[in-house]
């Protein structure tokens, strides 16, 4: 028989940060997080479960209006607890929420869960004897919510990434289960070994340090965007969508995510400097005009050595694509400016991990590979603060090379990212009748 009792109530936001601090929380727990809902219009909540007096499990929810008469509350990866298991725990406090969510007169709870559904590796394949959480869907059926089906039919911008890439930076003595153990995360964890930028470079597809290394030549610069300069971010973005046919988001929602969550909110950005790109240049025709000379010597010397020719012409190939870049660079500064902007993306911070949530480049000037210099900055911030993961964030679920979505999962994986598959959707009816009508009028 279930005897745990909570008093469930609303709570500060105080009390939350207190709660969560030095806890693994993710983006969606994030108590800066509110003030992103509350700058975008969306009315946020936060409900508190106490054991004897001790906060043991918060839950953030969003308050949205529905069909203008109804209201629907929606919480993204569920709650903050040290006991995410606790069957007893969780069904007392969904029994004690319940009816606070109907005096907020919403008519159901949805819910999209933050814990790994079943073990799978960079392939996307389940791994053989790893973690399944079915259990933990059963849990919640049980406690009053309904499952939803584990859909994964490509990405969703009307949902959360139920299929994302994540690069682990860290190596464990326990197997990992899934769930959110909130309390165990601690720079000190007992049984993980941190790993460092090295091995984690050295974990990358065989052309990734190649491209990182063209990436961080010096005439690269990679730098943290100033709120002022979010348009770099913006247009980037836009740059890529109308590549790969997806919405960007507006420049507001940028400065939002920046203003809300301040330094956990970090905008990066890759620039081509011209000028120590135009030095370069100079430097290598220099170098290879003496080069050019001193074979073209040699072969005069020797006018029928096969050797002595292949040499001339090998010089000649090498001067060839710098001379080229060196009449198009006039061209690309009075296109972009002296500081051309590559790359960008933006990074949420938690304790725990580092979330690419946006990026986007232009595809003109691939070839000094922008992407990489910014992911692999942030990686190594990562590693450098204790991260335990560094989550590429969302792909589709596909994995085949024909499928939708497959170049985003292939490019994340190369990185040595594995693929997490989380739980799924849920649904905690909480005014039938009214829920029975808003689906009737909605087929």
């Amino acid at each position: 028989m279930d005897t745990t009792v909570l008093d469930i109530r609303l709570i500060s936001r105080e009390e939350y940060e207190m709660f969560v601090k030095d806890k693994d929380y993710n983006m969606f727990q994030h108590p800066r997080y509110l003030r992103f809902m509350e700058e975008r219009g969306y009315q946020p909540r936060i409900y508190g479960g106490f054991q004897e007096g001790t906060l043991v499990i918060a839950l953030i929810v969003r308050i949205d209006p529905l069909m203008k008469v109804f209201k629907s509350a929606r919480s993204l990866r569920e709650w903050v607890t040290d006991r995410p298991e606790d069957a007893a725990l969780i069904k007392a406090f969904v029994n004690g929420l319940t009816p606070l969510l109907r005096q907020e007169g919403a008519v159901w709870l949805k819910l999209e869960s933050g814990v790994e559904y079943q073990q799978r590796d960079a392939d996307g394949e389940i791994v053989q004897g790893g973690f399944n959480n079915e259990s933990y869907r059963q849990l919640l059926q049980s406690a009053g919510f309904h499952p939803e089906e584990l859909w994964s039919d490509g990405l969703d911008m009307s949902r959360q990434a139920r299929w994302v890439s994540v690069l682990d930076l860290v190596e464990r003595e326990q197997p990992e289960d899934g769930m959110m153990h909130t309390s165990f995360f601690l720079q000190e964890q007992p049984g993980i070994r941190h790993k460092s930028v090295e091995e984690v470079f050295n974990g990358f597809s065989m052309k990734i340090p190649r491209h990182i290394r063209e990436g961080m030549q010096d005439f690269i610069v990679v730098r943290e965007l100033d709120t002022d300069e979010l348009e770099i971010m913006h247009e980037l973005e836009e740059a890529s969508a109308q590549v790969h046919d997806f919405q960007a988001p507006d420049l507001e929602t940028y400065r939002a995510w920046k203003h809300s969550f301040g330094e956990d909110c970090k905008v990066m950005a890759s620039f081509l400097d011209t000028d120590r790109y135009r030095a370069y240049l100079d430097r290598e025709l220099s170098q290879g005009q003496a080069d050019l000379e001193k074979a073209q010597a040699e072969l005069s010397e020797a006018p029928g050595s096969k050797k002595r020719k292949n040499k001339v012409n090998s010089v000649l190939e090498h001067m060839r694509p710098l001379e080229k870049r060196a009449k198009e660079l006039d061209g690309l500064i009075e296109e972009y400016g002296t500081m051309i902007p590559l790359a960008a993306g933006l990074f949420i911070i938690t304790p725990a991990e580092t979330i690419y949530l946006f990026g986007g480049s232009r595809r003109s000037l691939s070839q000094f590979f922008g992407p990489y210099a910014v992911q692999f900055e942030m990686i190594r911030q990562s590693i450098e603060r204790g991260a335990l993961r560094y989550n590429f964030w969302g792909i589709s679920g596909k994995f085949k090379p024909e499928e939708e979505g497959y170049g985003v999962y292939k490019y994340k994986k190369e990185f040595g990212a594995h693929v997490v598959e989380y739980a799924g959707e849920f649904t905690l009816i909480l005014k039938p009748t009214a829920a029975k009508l808003i689906r009737q009028l909605n087929r």
